[in-house]
């Protein structure tokens, strides 16, 4: 799930209150076999008043969902929907479909304590920016042992919580989490009696703008509209200040002594250093190769950046993380544009792709979504033809 989906769904359901909290509806994309828009661990908070926050789809699924999760919820259990957009049916053309593919939806309500606990859950590693998982059983053939939407909620610490810590099915469910919190990836788990989602959970990118400039203005103003949790950093007090950038999470003044005394870098972070004082780089750019984060990214013409590696004594070639000049290749000129081509290569950079134009990927935007054991058939959901458009987008 993005960034910027997870903070919308969080903080619209921290603001719910009296009956809204009780009534309130949550959709999550659990499994996806083809081509859909949304990819596993999208969600959607849906509001008593029928508005929405968040996606699971690129338009109408999220329609249809919105007027089906009440009713769909109304057994006080959750329920897995099924839409399969595969059909040749002359229905399902008639709409616009054609993405040619199986989306699995978990509905349920918020008010029930297992999704309370999975939404706090969420939420704290937002704010303690550490890694989990989410484990989830989406079928169940024997729902005394395992029932649809109960949960093993997995900590970095080695905590375990959720309905399924005392269930028949916690060892394998736990091994396949703590194998999601480690690499980074989810996947369906097939056991015998019950499928299980199961989901790794990051925090989201850190970024840390280094240079409190103009030019820095609408870089914050694009991470935060990508969900990413800003931190804005200078050494000159005039440029440092909180009322220039209201939407950062952070602005600090550096110690000139010790810059990085207050910044802590993780695995998800990003920085970009563009201060525009040439001293004020080259004592940031010593600081920080250290500390190796997974993107560092130096503003400036290549000439600027060579002269700023050799006076640090620093071979360009040791350092895979470092991206100068930033930024990716779509002739930017004015700051906005700019902005747009270095959040632009921060994500693939974490991503792990290389940034290029998808008409020559020649390989599908999305790699399948992994399925471990033999898939439970006895009680599978009938799938649906959904009277709805999703877009092809993989």
């Amino acid at each position: 799930m993005s960034a910027a989906d997870t903070g919308r769904v969080l903080d619209a359901w921290r603001a719910l209150r009296g009956d809204d909290a009780g009534n309130a509806a949550l959709a999550t994309v659990v499994h996806v076999q083809g081509s859909a828009y949304r990819r596993p661990g999208a969600r959607m908070l849906i509001r008593p008043d029928g508005t929405r926050v968040g996606s699971i789809s690129g338009g109408c699924l999220d329609g249809d969902v919105v007027r089906k999760a009440w009713w769909a919820t109304a057994n006080d259990r959750p329920a897995l929907r099924v839409y399969d957009t595969t059909s040749d049916d002359d229905a399902v053309w008639e709409f616009g479909l054609g993405c040619d593919g199986v989306v699995q939806v978990l509905l349920e309500r918020v008010a029930w304590p297992e999704t309370r606990a999975t939404l706090a859950f969420l939420d704290a590693r937002r704010a303690d920016r550490r890694r989990g998982a989410i484990a989830t059983v989406v079928a169940s053939d024997d729902e005394n042992a395992a029932r649809i939407g109960d949960r093993l909620l997995v900590e970095e610490s080695g905590r375990c919580s959720g309905a399924l810590a005392g269930a028949w099915v916690a060892e394998p469910v736990a091994t396949a989490a703590w194998s999601a919190l480690a690499d980074g990836t989810g996947h369906l788990l097939h056991l015998d009696g019950c499928d299980v989602f199961v989901e790794a959970v990051r925090p989201p990118t850190a970024l840390l703008v280094l240079g409190a400039g103009h030019d820095a203005l609408p870089l914050v103003a694009a991470a935060k509209r990508l969900g990413w949790q800003v931190t804005v950093a200078d050494g000159r007090a005039a440029h440092a200040r909180r009322e220039r950038f209201p939407e950062a999470d952070r602005v600090l003044l550096l110690d000139r002594a010790d810059p990085l005394a207050e910044i802590a870098l993780d695995d998800d972070t990003a920085v970009v250093l563009m201060t525009h004082d040439y001293a004020q780089d080259a004592s940031l750019l010593q600081a920080l190769v250290p500390r190796r984060p997974r993107y560092l990214g130096l503003l400036g013409a290549a000439r600027r950046a060579e002269r700023l590696l050799a006076d640090a004594g620093l071979d360009a070639d040791a350092l895979p993380f470092l991206h100068a000049p930033i930024g990716l290749d779509i002739g930017a000129e004015t700051p906005e544009e700019i902005a747009l081509a270095i959040a632009a290569e921060i994500r693939a950079a974490l991503a792990g792709r290389a940034g290029g134009a998808l008409r020559l990927r020649g390989t599908p935007i999305h790699d399948a979504v992994a399925e471990r054991g033999a898939p439970l058939v006895a009680h599978a959901p009938a799938r649906v033809a959904a009277a709805c458009a999703l877009s092809s987008h993989a």
